[in-house]
Formats: C-alpha cells, sequence, structure tokens
C-alpha cells in the first residue's frame, strides 16, 4: 500500500483587475471514506455474532483523496460559477473515476469535463444574455488536481498552470520547475490546425492571437443565409475553456473552443518533489515556474513560524511585478501545496496555511467528524469580496495577512493598477479546493 501523503497547503487570492472577485475554498468531501468505515464496522459486528455478511457494493474510493481546482473565469461569473459548484460531482460520476488504472481515470476526466460543458449549455437560457442581447458569451479555464495516495491526477484546460518544484540530483540548493500543464494557446500548431479543421480561425488582436468569433452582424434579422454579413471578432485568448458556447460550429457539430482537458499523472515522491503550484494567468504572467517553485524554497528557509505564507508571498510579488510594469494587474489566485517527508522535520507553519494529512484526518489536529463539522465553515472555507475601496477576508481564527502585510498589500491596491477596476466588472476568478 502507497505512503500517503502529507503537505501543507495555503492559498491567495487577489481581485486587482476586477470589480468583484469571489474565491471559494470547500473541504474534500469525505462521505465515501465514512461509508467504507461503517461497511467495516459493520462487517465485524457480524462476524462477531456468527451471522453472514449481506452483499457489499464495491467501495470505489478506495482510500483518501483530495481535490484542488483554479478556474479563472472570463465573459461573466456564470461558467466559473456551474464549474465550482458542479464539475466535482461530474467528475465522481463518471465510469472509471475511481479506477486503479490511470488511463481509466484520465479518461474519466476528460468525460467529466465535457459533461460539464454539455451542462452549461443547458443552463444557457438562464444565464444573462450580453449587451447587444445575444446570448452568454461566459467561459472559465479549469485546472484541476486530484491526489489519492502517492499519485496526482491533473485535467486542464485555458491558460491557468499546474507546476511541481523538484529538488536537482546535483544541488539542494535550487528546484526545477515540471510544468505539468501547457497553455492552450490558439496560436500553438496543434491547437490552431484543429480550430481551422472545424471552420474557425485565429487572427491577432493588439498583438495576441484569439479564436474568431464568426456572428451575423447585429444589425441582422431573421436566418442566416449564404448572404447573410459575417462578422470576425477576434475574441479569445484561449484555445480551449468551460463555457465559451458561442463557439459552436454548426456543420461539424463541435465547439471550436474545446472542452476537452489535457490530463496527465505524476507519482509524487515527497523526498524529490516539493512544492505544487496552481495558479491564473495572472500568477504565470509576471513569474517564470522556475522562480515561482525556488521562491517558495527560498521563502520556507528564511521566514520562520507565523510568516507570510508561501501562497501569499508570489501573489504580493506578482502584484509589484505588474506595478512595476505599469500594467493593470489580472485576476490572480495562487495555491501552494508544499510536500513534507513522512517522519522528517516539519517545516514552520506559517500564516493561514493547514497541515493536510491523507492517512490522517483532514486538517492535523482534528480527528473526529464533530470537529470537523463544527468546524468546516470557519477553517476549510474562505470568501473574499474584492472592488476598489475595501476587501474582507475570514480565514480560521487568524487574518490573510499581518497588519504590516496587508498594509503593503494595499498600497498596491492604491495605486494606478486598480484605478481603472471597474473596466471589468465581470471578471470573476474561483479557486476551489474540492
Amino acid at each position: 500500500m502507497d505512503e500517503e501523503i502529507i503537505f501543507r497547503m495555503s492559498a491567495f487570492p487577489t481581485g486587482e483587475g476586477g470589480k468583484y472577485m469571489e474565491d471559494v475554498f470547500q473541504r474534500g468531501k469525505r462521505e465515501e471514506a465514512r461509508r467504507a468505515q461503517q461497511q467495516q464496522q459493520q462487517q465485524q459486528q457480524q462476524q462477531q455474532q456468527h451471522t453472514p455478511p449481506p452483499p457489499q457494493t464495491v467501495n470505489q474510493s478506495q482510500g483518501p483523496w483530495r481535490s484542488f481546482a483554479v478556474f479563472d473565469g472570463h465573459g461573466g461569473q456564470e461558467a466559473a460559477h456551474f464549474a465550482r459548484d458542479h464539475l466535482w460531482d461530474i467528475l465522481k460520476a463518471q465510469k472509471g473515476f475511481w479506477s486503479r488504472d490511470h488511463d481509466e481515470v484520465c479518461a474519466a476526466l476528460r468525460k467529466g469535463f465535457v459533461a460539464c460543458h454539455y451542462a452549461m449549455w443547458k443552463k444557457l437560457p438562464e444565464w444573462p444574455k450580453t449587451l447587444t442581447g445575444l446570448p452568454s458569451t461566459s467561459g472559465t479555464t479549469a485546472s484541476v488536481v486530484v491526489i489519492r495516495g502517492k499519485h496526482m491526477y491533473v485535467a486542464h484546460v485555458g491558460d491557468s498552470a499546474v507546476v511541481v518544484g523538484v529538488t536537482d540530483d546535483d544541488s539542494d540548493v535550487r528546484l526545477q520547475a515540471l510544468e505539468v500543464t501547457q497553455d492552450h494557446k490558439p496560436e500553438l500548431p496543434k491547437e490552431k490546425e484543429r480550430i481551422e479543421r472545424l471552420g474557425g480561425s485565429v487572427m491577432k488582436k493588439s498583438g495576441v492571437n484569439r479564436v474568431v468569433w464568426k456572428r451575423p452582424r447585429l444589425t441582422h434579422n431573421g436566418p442566416v443565409r449564404r448572404s447573410t454579413v459575417i462578422d470576425q471578432i477576434p475574441f479569445l485568448a484561449v484555445a480551449r475553456a468551460l463555457g465559451d458556447l458561442w463557439s459552436y460550429d454548426f456543420y461539424s457539430g463541435e465547439f471550436v473552443v474545446s472542452p476537452e482537458p489535457d490530463t496527465a499523472v505524476v507519482t509524487l515522491d515527497p523526498r524529490r518533489h516539493r512544492y505544487i503550484i496552481l495558479g491564473s494567468d495572472g500568477l504565470w504572467n509576471m513569474m517564470p515556474p522556475k522562480d515561482a517553485v525556488n521562491m517558495c524554497y527560498s521563502h520556507d528557509k528564511m521566514v520562520g513560524p507565523r510568516g507570510m505564507s508561501c501562497a501569499s508571498r508570489l501573489g504580493c510579488t506578482a502584484l509589484v511585478f505588474w506595478k512595476q510594469r505599469m500594467l493593470r494587474a489580472d485576476n490572480m489566485t495562487v495555491v501552494v501545496l508544499a510536500l513534507q517527508e513522512r517522519g522528517g522535520a516539519p517545516l514552520p507553519m506559517h500564516q493561514d496555511e493547514v497541515v493536510v494529512d491523507l492517512a490522517n484526518s483532514w486538517l492535523m489536529g482534528q480527528q473526529t467528524e464533530e470537529d470537523e463539522d463544527a468546524c468546516s465553515l470557519r477553517k476549510r472555507k474562505i470568501y473574499v469580496e474584492m472592488n476598489t475601496t475595501r476587501i474582507g477576508h475570514a480565514w480560521s481564527g487568524s487574518q490573510l495577512l499581518e497588519r504590516s502585510q496587508r498594509q503593503h498589500c494595499q498600497t498596491l491596491r492604491s495605486s494606478n493598477v486598480t484605478a481603472n477596476a471597474q473596466q471589468r466588472p465581470w471578471t470573476l476568478l474561483y479557486a476551489t479546493v474540492l
């Protein structure tokens, strides 16, 4: 049986580029594990009573697991909301998701993403229309990590990313960055060929390659005919996403902006793999992956207990970089999982970090279901609403940053980086620990 993973988790959300931002972190659901424990207790009681046990259903969860996800919405909040609320339930309902075969799990992840996408299509009539009266153009990136035993399963669409910090065999000074995901940019040969094969196209706008939205001119009324004037609008800077239902091609019956994710499996070794970083493009546009993992590595060495968390360090540093380049900061969420060797010397706990032990309770020190349920909201859920005038946090009895750190970040927010935040009131970002 694989030795279970133990790690520290921290998160940093900021909504510099939008009027509102809501990041929701939810604990991993334990119903399957609890049912397995109840079944085991029933079997023990029946053996003591010498009665034959009733037929047992196969417990598909087979061991502890935890899930993490980052959703970066665009074109409206609806798709990110929907993915946050429903993607996990859809994934675990897919055949093969609980299999021990890696190929079956990856296939289930791909089917789950596509099923979530089509479930959004059913909700499209309920979503707000655009200012011009067209159906919603809401979509979202999705980077999902499922850790079970020593295996990490990753499914990904869009330009959020998952990076692993790996120790170099020749040196203990710096880490190497293992980029588990690749951004789905329209200019990539593979993506561009797929888009053009489906009848779509890619055009540049302001130096950025975008998937073209082919739609009838807004003044057009009636059915679309061959003579109908079609406007070609460079629209979306990613080639794959959940939502973006405007990209459906009626001739091929497929979506030009594909919902099918890339998947990967990584076997984790805490002696080599030190950090797992999930982040939206607001982080990666300012910081190369190698710099990010090494910043976490050096931060843990230099900062003592109760200091700023690794996620906060990455997030605040990225905000400084945005300001130095005199750019409006993009919405950003960073989730950092710092792996520890079981039985080794523990690293100092920073602020707003929780220890996740897959062989024990969800949070170290909480051993009972009653404690978990009583603390589920207080210690496992963070709600952040940000605008140009205030920011509010709620997290496990301690504030997201110390007063000095909060003042430092507030200085960044008062700069011209956020002066035009109301220009994108619809841009919302979600990060979910499922």
